[in-house]
């Protein structure tokens, strides 16, 4: 990130998309991103940081317009810099206070040792609380393996919200999905919903999802301790234990596979199957009659679909499905 979008607030995504909407007409989201060219799913994901903060709005007719720079972000700083002298003196009272909590917990350890248990058990009506505070004290990737999709923390609404705020500040969002989710009208589409805000998704055979696990940077990981809906939960912080499972997510995750969603039109199997053959952008162009932006948008696209940071693996990972020879 460059000094100046430090200085702001914002990520360079968000602040090239905040200085684009103010230097033009307001347009529709996919507009923007075509003249940026971004992915929609990338311009989504800017849209929502800028929104959240009160920046850009989006019109009922979908179109996406910026208020005078100097009132609405004259906005934001007033209401942060209230916040944060409110924060202020919550830790100028918890300072005052810190003394007379050590001698506490030295008293504590005389008393009954340290208390420092290798695992906590936790309720399935608790379960949100603890999820919405690992979100809250983690920083990094967010990985999980979901076994059922209708039951669990991640059904409750303010958990649903926290994660939309947690996918907008541009934390990478993976998920390993059941096969059986693609069957489901109603998963099929919670997870498309999911997808849409910048979810990196694959999917596995049900029989080869085990156990329920979500880890939260290496704050912590969440295991459910069985599949029933009222099922238990083991909150586990070790360092050693949080690194064993997310060798496991990862050994999962090259097992999986990305979806070849409906939206993989023969547009898209003839840039696979040029690119393939070594054309390059501004060939594959010319030979489908295409502008130069439509192609290396359609290219992110496939990338994102299929998980990918390169062309390269692009190439192994539609050859493994044997999508092009």
């Amino acid at each position: 990130m460059n000094a100046q979008a430090r200085r702001s607030g914002l990520s360079d995504q968000a602040e090239q998309l905040y200085r684009h909407v103010l230097r033009t007409e307001p347009s529709e989201l996919a507009v923007h991103a075509d003249q940026l060219g971004w992915t929609v799913r990338t311009c989504e994901r800017a849209v929502r940081s800028l929104e959240k903060m009160g920046l850009v709005r989006r019109t009922p007719d979908g179109l996406l317009r910026a208020d005078d720079p100097r009132a609405s972000v004259g906005r934001l700083l007033a209401t942060e810099e209230a916040l944060l002298d409110e924060r202020r003196r919550e830790l100028l009272a918890l300072r005052e206070s810190l003394e007379s909590f050590e001698f506490d917990y030295r008293r504590g350890l005389q008393l009954s040792g340290p208390r420092l248990p290798p695992l906590e058990q936790v309720g399935a009506s608790e379960a949100p609380s603890v999820v919405e505070q690992l979100y809250r004290t983690s920083e990094g990737p967010v990985v999980q393996v979901v076994v059922q999709v209708d039951s669990g923390p991640g059904q409750a609404d303010r958990i649903r919200r926290h994660w939309e705020d947690v996918a907008a500040s541009g934390r990478t969002l993976r998920t390993i999905f059941p096969m059986s989710v693609l069957v489901d009208p109603e998963w099929h589409a919670f997870a498309a919903r999911r997808a849409a805000v910048g979810e990196q998704q694959r999917y596995l055979a049900d029989d080869a999802l085990r156990v329920e696990f979500g880890v939260f940077g290496r704050a912590g990981v969440l295991v459910a301790e069985g599949q029933a809906p009222e099922a238990d939960f083991l909150v586990l912080r070790p360092p050693v234990v949080v690194s064993a499972f997310l060798d496991l997510f990862e050994g999962l995750w090259r097992r999986a596979e990305p979806l070849l969603t409906k939206e993989a039109s023969q547009v898209d199997m003839k840039v696979l199957e040029l690119l393939s053959m070594g054309f390059k952008d501004e060939a594959i162009a010319r030979q489908m009659g295409l502008g130069l932006r439509t192609v290396r948008r359609r290219v992110a696209h496939l990338m994102d679909e299929h998980g990918v940071e390169t062309r390269f693996q692009l190439g192994l990972a539609v050859a493994r499905r044997g999508l092009v020879g």
